[in-house]
């Protein structure tokens, strides 16, 4: 199937009270982990793309890594019948220019650090461009944060305000909106509750569909109880690479003498596609594709 604009299986997931899994990727063999999983499932899904990961895939040139991984999702997408779409995740505004080009079907600009009004701008102007050719536009209120690993002040995270949140919505034209609940990037413990309180008064302002970042993190628990609240897309990164990473490990503890890359590769690539298989099922779209 060739890659799809995920939007309508979003607003059908916020109807029925699932969410569509968006799974990071940095590597072909994760792709692959990604679309054999939906296949497996049945299920649609998303393979999604960072800003970091293009960066990685491009050798170091960002827009060069669009090219490559806009190749490679139309390939994985071609090799199964479930529904898949290919997201660009954190975009810079030109780089969310170029994967429109290129081929993404969805796409997330993130306006972090911008004044509101022009986030707004932008955000409405690139939006009104993904829609000309049939793209899912994504943008963010608030910040999830992103601390890599370094120490960060919990107290200072910029939660969404509902109030904000309405205003952004209706004034730019996005299809989906990512909200800042507490969760963080790139936390390895299901540690963080989510504000849930605050997503409800978000509901209540906002009718769109609903995105959370930084699931890792989030204990299921809340995930749950924020799927049923409509946070209907979810993205998953660090369990993702946590699993592939650790299988790797474990071949290569297992044989130090070890050089043939296909042999722990595949270890990795089947380790994550375990772990995309569970969120599925966990997020309820398992079978929806069928």
């Amino acid at each position: 199937m060739t890659l799809q604009n995920i939007y309508p299986w979003i607003l059908r997931a916020q109807k029925e009270g699932w969410a569509v899994g968006a799974f990071n990727a940095n590597t072909l063999e994760q792709v692959q982990s990604i679309v054999l999983a939906a296949q497996a499932e049945q299920s649609p899904a998303i393979i999604q793309i960072s800003h970091r990961a293009l960066t990685h895939i491009g050798s170091g040139n960002e827009i060069q890594g669009i090219k490559y991984i806009a190749a490679v999702g139309k390939i994985a997408a071609d090799s199964i019948t479930a529904p898949v779409s290919l997201h660009l995740d954190h975009g810079t505004e030109s780089e969310v220019i170029q994967a429109i080009t290129l081929g993404f079907t969805s796409v997330m600009f993130d306006g972090d650090g911008l004044p509101f009004e022009e986030n707004i701008s932008i955000t409405k102007r690139l939006c009104d461009m993904a829609h000309s050719v049939g793209v899912c536009m994504e943008a963010e209120v608030g910040e999830v944060p992103k601390p890599d690993g370094k120490e960060f002040n919990e107290s200072a995270i910029d939660l969404t305000d509902p109030d904000e949140a309405s205003q952004f919505t209706r004034t730019t034209g996005i299809d989906t909106l990512a909200v800042a609940l507490g969760s963080v990037h790139g936390l390895r413990a299901k540690s963080v509750a989510l504000d849930l309180e605050r997503l409800l008064a978000i509901r209540k302002r906002v009718t769109i569909p609903l995105v959370l970042h930084g699931s890792s993190g989030v204990s299921d628990n809340d995930i749950k109880q924020g799927i049923s609240m409509g946070l209907s897309k979810v993205n998953v990164a660090t369990q993702l690479a946590q699993a592939f990473t650790g299988a790797i490990r474990d071949v290569l503890n297992k044989d130090g003498s070890l050089v043939d890359p296909r042999k722990y590769m595949s270890a990795g690539r089947n380790a994550q596609m375990e772990i995309v298989r569970e969120r599925i099922r966990f997020f309820g779209s398992s079978g929806k594709a069928k």
